[in-house]
């Protein structure tokens, strides 16, 4: 977000809303890489997370389940988070507080609404609480992107959704591999904390291994964009 913020302010400054909508479409494709394994690796993971983490004082196993589950209802979300914040920025380029802030307005009544929801009749406890998160930015990631397309025209929406489904079908198979790791080494519940950390550590690199491999396979050009980024990023 922070990298196209000022290449998209400086495309509406001079005149080029085109640019604008390379650089948003660009964005969204992106975030979609980089947050869709992340996403379902934390909901993969999140029990042995959360034990590795929380589960060596007062935390006892039941209270371990419920942190989990709470987590995966934050990790739900964390992709229409993630492009609330870049399409927030991009109204922002344009010189425009106003739109994001009412939808945001809109998104904190739809939270609300939803943990009423959530807590109450369907009485799922603290995951509700992260799950109303999710919809809000569910609803305010939709809003927004609506609006913007409505003020831009097409942000091709095709080549974000071919990105979309390959990150996805990449993502899940990500997540399978970092599972397979975690039930081919069962440990004890009183496991170290060295051992917890390995089993950990190899569960996501199994899984960021498969993730790349499966994105270069499926031609996801995005993850190849990324890389020549960070690598510049570090050279500089």
């Amino acid at each position: 977000f922070t990298a196209l913020l000022p290449g998209m302010s400086e495309r509406w400054a001079t005149g080029d809303p085109a640019g604008v909508q390379a650089f948003a479409s660009r964005g969204l494709r992106d975030t979609a890489v980089i947050v869709l394994p992340a996403a379902l690796g934390l909901i993969a993971l999140a029990r042995p997370i959360v034990q590795l983490l929380f589960e060596h004082g007062a935390a006892r196993p039941v209270d371990t389940i419920a942190i989990a589950r709470t987590l995966q209802g934050f990790a739900a979300g964390l992709l229409f988070f993630s492009v609330f914040q870049l399409l927030t920025r991009t109204f922002y380029s344009m010189q425009d507080t106003r739109t994001p802030a009412l939808v945001n307005v809109g998104a904190a009544l739809v939270n609300v609404s939803a943990a009423l929801l959530y807590i109450g009749p369907l009485d799922l406890g603290l995951r509700g609480m992260a799950l109303a998160h999710a919809t809000s930015y569910l609803v305010g990631a939709t809003l927004l992107f609506l609006v913007l397309r409505a003020r831009l025209g097409s942000l091709d929406e095709r080549a974000i959704g071919r990105t979309l489904a390959k990150a996805a079908v990449a993502a899940v198979l990500s997540a399978v591999a970092a599972l397979a790791v975690v039930a081919a080494w069962p440990i004890s519940t009183d496991a170290s904390i060295p051992l917890q950390t390995a089993r950990l550590v190899a569960a996501i690199v199994a899984g960021m291994l498969v993730f790349l491999i499966s994105a270069l396979i499926l031609r996801v050009t995005e993850v190849d964009d990324l890389r020549r980024a960070l690598l510049r990023r570090f050279r500089g």
